[in-house]
């Protein structure tokens, strides 16, 4: 799963402490998540989720949980989202619309 939104650069160590601390927690692992990358350019950051499962599957739960609404808590001043009508995480996620695999 990739997600898409706007953060300043100055931001990304902030932003990357967060994701360190949040990731120490069991809901990561709980949720069947593998690995996070996040990537910056030009204002725009790329977090990629890969997992076992489909997160999104699990979005319910992962809302309802007071370590991921305190991770968002804090990420509201340094990511903002790119639509403008955002309702919520599932508005940030990148449509795949070709891939092809080699192995």
């Amino acid at each position: 799963m990739l997600m898409v939104s706007r953060m300043d650069p100055g931001s990304m160590e902030t932003v990357a402490r967060l994701f360190a601390e949040h990731d120490r927690s069991n809901l990561p692992v709980d949720l069947g998540v593998t690995s996070r990358t996040l990537l910056h350019y030009q204002g725009m950051t790329m977090h990629l989720i890969q997992s076992e499962q489909e997160v999104f599957d699990n979005l319910s739960r992962l809302h309802q949980d007071p370590s991921f609404q305190e991770l968002n808590r804090k990420l509201a001043p340094h990511m903002k989202p790119i639509v403008s009508d955002w309702r919520g995480i599932q508005d940030s996620r990148a449509v795949e619309f070709y891939h092809r695999n080699w192995t």
